[in-house]
C-alpha cells in the first residue's frame, strides 16, 4: 500500500513501481526502507536511486496499521477555541509531530457531548485521545476508544482513571490581585466563561478567595462563554450600577478584548484610568499595541511537553506510574492596569 506522487505524471507511486524499477523484489523495498531488516547495500542502493527517480517515500501510516500498531494521536476541541487557545493548540500539535506522532484534530460543536460523533469519525486505531472539549465526558472517551487511556484536558480531568496535567490557575490569580491591591484597587468584577468549563470555576474560585482575604468585594460577575461576542453583549452587566468596579477580570484573554471594546465604544469610561483589565492565556492578540492587555500566561510549551510526556511514558512498560505535572502561571504586566489614589 507504500505510494507517494510519482514526478509530473499526478499518480501515486506505490512499491511495486519502485521494486520494478530497481528490478529487486517488492519485499526488498520494504526492507530497505526498515530500521532494523537486512538488506544487501548494493540492493539497497539500487532501490534508493530507483525511490528517488520516482520521488517515493514509505506509507508509514499503512504500515503501522498493518502491525496493529499507531502512531496517530486524536485532539478533540471545540470549535470555538479556534480563537481562545491557538498558542496551546500549536504548542501541542508541534511537540506531537515533533515526537513522531501523527496529530489529527477533531473539532466539536460545544453542544456536540461527542457520543456519535467520535464513534463516527475515530474508526481507525489510535496511540492517544486528548480531550480538550468541554462537552465531551470521560464515560464518552472511553467508549469511543475503549482501548485506550483519554488524556482529559477538560472539565473531567481531575477523575482517578484518566490521565491529565494540572494548570495552577491559582498562582497567577493571587499575583493579579496582589498588584490590583497595591495599586489601590478594591473592587473588582469577573467575567465568565462556560458553565461547564473546570477553568473558569477554578480561575473565579482563586480570584473570590483572594479578593476575600485582603477584604476587597467581588462586586459584579457575568458570563462571556469564552467567546468574543457573548462577551461583548454580557459587559454592560459589569458597569451597569452607579460606580463600577475598580478591575475587571476576565477568564480569558479574547473575552477581556470584548470588554475594552464595549467600555470604548459605547461608554465614558476609560481603560486603565477609571476601569482596570485583565484577561487569562496571554494570546499573541494580547501583545497589539490597540489591546496591550495585563493578563496571566500559561507556560502552553511545557504544557504539551507534559501531555506528549504521558504520550511517552505508555510506550516504557517500566514506567507506568504516573503524577500529573503541575504547570505554574505568571502575571504579564502591560498597560491596561491603572493606579487608584486612595
Amino acid at each position: 500500500m507504500s505510494m507517494s506522487l510519482g514526478p509530473l505524471t499526478g499518480k501515486r507511486v506505490r512499491a511495486r513501481d519502485v521494486a520494478q524499477l530497481a528490478g529487486v523484489s517488492r519485499s526488498a523495498v520494504s526492507r530497505a526502507f526498515s530500521q532494523t531488516a537486512y538488506i544487501a547495500p548494493d540492493t539497497k542502493a539500487k532501490v534508493l536511486k530507483a525511490a528517488a527517480e520516482l520521488n517515493y517515500s514509505p506509507d508509514s501510516l499503512a504500515s503501522s496499521l498493518a502491525k496493529g500498531r499507531s502512531n496517530i494521536v486524536v485532539v478533540v476541541l471545540n470549535q470555538v477555541d479556534a480563537i481562545r487557545g491557538p498558542s496551546f493548540h500549536s504548542a501541542l500539535i508541534r511537540s506531537l509531530q515533533e515526537s513522531g506522532r501523527l496529530p489529527v484534530v477533531l473539532s466539536l460543536s460545544p453542544m456536540d457531548d461527542g457520543a456519535s460523533s467520535l464513534k463516527k469519525h475515530l474508526t481507525f486505531p489510535v496511540e492517544g485521545l486528548i480531550v480538550m472539549s468541554d462537552s465531551v465526558s470521560v464515560d464518552v472517551a472511553r467508549h469511543a476508544v475503549p482501548y485506550v487511556r483519554p488524556i482529559m484536558l477538560n472539565f473531567e480531568r481531575t477523575r482517578s482513571d484518566v490521565d491529565s496535567i494540572v494548570a495552577n490557575d491559582a498562582t497567577g490569580v493571587a499575583e493579579l490581585v496582589n498588584y490590583l491591591w497595591e495599586t489601590g484597587h478594591r473592587s473588582v468584577g469577573f467575567m465568565a466563561g462556560r458553565q461547564s468549563s473546570i477553568s473558569s470555576k477554578i480561575r473565579r474560585d482563586a480570584l473570590a478567595l483572594e479578593i476575600a482575604r485582603r477584604g476587597m468585594h467581588l462586586t459584579v460577575e457575568a458570563s462571556g462563554e469564552f467567546a468574543y461576542e457573548q462577551a461583548f453583549e454580557a459587559a454592560p452587566a459589569l458597569v451597569a450600577g452607579k460606580k463600577p468596579p475598580d478591575a475587571i477580570f476576565c477568564a480569558n484573554d479574547v473575552m477581556a478584548f470584548a470588554v475594552m471594546d464595549y467600555l470604548r465604544l459605547k461608554t465614558q469610561h476609560r481603560v486603565p484610568e477609571d476601569v482596570s483589565i485583565a484577561g487569562f492565556d496571554d494570546i499573541f492578540m494580547a501583545r497589539w499595541p490597540i489591546y496591550n492587555l495585563s493578563t496571566i500566561r500559561q507556560d502552553v510549551d511545557s504544557m504539551a511537553a507534559a501531555v506528549t510526556g504521558i504520550l511517552e511514558r505508555r510506550r516504557d512498560p517500566q514506567n507506568r506510574k504516573f503524577d500529573p505535572p503541575t504547570m505554574v502561571t505568571e502575571l504579564v504586566l502591560r498597560g491596561t492596569i491603572g493606579r487608584r489614589e486612595r
